[in-house]
């Protein structure tokens, strides 16, 4: 199974902002962000349906 892709982050300046082109969700990625600054990840699960997560939190189930 593909990796959710990533559609707005939020975090630097305290607001949401585009991400890059064809950002997926994996651990690499989730570890970047973080380093960055970046807390929530709005992201693409179906079609027309968008879920928020929170990037701390999949950081630590990762540790």
């Amino acid at each position: 199974m593909r990796p959710v892709r990533v559609v707005e982050l939020y975090g630097k300046d305290l607001r949401w902002e585009s991400a890059e082109p064809h950002l997926r969700l994996t651990d690499e990625t989730v570890a970047r962000l973080t380093h960055e600054g970046y807390t929530m990840a709005l992201v693409r699960v179906g079609l027309w349906r968008t879920r928020r997560v929170s990037l701390i939190r999949h950081a630590q189930r990762l540790s």
